[in-house]
């Protein structure tokens, strides 16, 4: 990692809270300053992730990203409508100069910037002179945030599985509900570590489903949508199929 010049001191001071949680992926689709404006979408599309916005602690609020060339990292300060990044690190990929380039000024104005906006999906990050105009959730993360059944499940209930657009994760699992964290990066997934309920299967063969669930789940590694269906693939190279439920 290298980090790329104070633009921002850093704070020692306690967050004094949000009055704007904005946890979550975002995807930048416009950014505007003194060069002009450019427009972007897609799954190459430059991302922000943040986690923390509404908690108060001094070590702040953790950022990272994909820059359009480079992943980054950072901490800030989150107060009810302002930011405060400290210095960026980034990997240190070659890529092409215009990629490079539109990567730097959104680097830039991350660094700068002092004042977030959110109206429901969109997030607004200003320096006062440039802006970063983000829509919640990466092409990928966006695919995955819905209800999800399992293909073949057992039992009188079917098993679910449910992304929320917080990074958040629950589900039934045959016996008991879970609940957990998870990750998206290109067509890569984390999922967990899931909490359960302890209720007692019915059956032995209930039983073996669920541990079977509960643990293709924590070991995904890989994930793809396509026609209506979800399949996760384990880190011993298991397909899981998922489907949307049934209306």
């Amino acid at each position: 990692m290298v980090m790329l010049a104070a633009l921002l001191g850093t704070s020692g001071a306690a967050q004094t809270g949000s009055g704007q949680i904005v946890d979550g992926t975002w995807s930048l689709t416009r950014l505007t300053d003194a060069a002009g404006t450019l427009s972007f979408g897609g799954p190459d599309a430059p991302t922000l992730r943040l986690l923390g916005t509404g908690i108060s602690t001094s070590e702040g609020t953790r950022v990272s990203g994909f820059a359009g060339c480079n992943a980054f990292m950072t901490t800030a300060i989150f107060t009810a409508q302002t930011l405060k990044l400290r210095p960026i690190a980034t990997t240190r990929r070659a890529c092409p100069a215009p990629v490079l380039a539109a990567e730097g000024r959104y680097l830039k104005v991350l660094a700068q910037a002092r004042v977030f906006v959110r109206r429901g999906t969109t997030l607004t990050l200003t320096t006062g002179k440039a802006r970063a105009v983000f829509v919640y959730g990466s092409s990928a993360e966006r695919s995955l945030v819905a209800p999800w059944r399992l293909v073949g499940g057992q039992g009188e209930q079917p098993l679910t599985l449910r992304f929320g657009p917080d990074g958040r994760v629950d589900g039934f699992a045959g016996c008991n509900t879970f609940r957990g964290q998870y990750s998206v990066q290109d067509d890569t997934l984390s999922i967990g570590p899931l909490a359960t309920t302890r209720r007692a299967c019915t059956s032995p063969a209930l039983q073996t489903q669920e541990q079977a669930y509960l643990n293709d789940l924590q070991t995904t590694r890989t994930f793809r949508v396509g026609g209506g269906l979800l399949t996760l693939v384990t880190s011993a190279g298991r397909s899981v199929q998922l489907a949307r439920p049934v209306p």
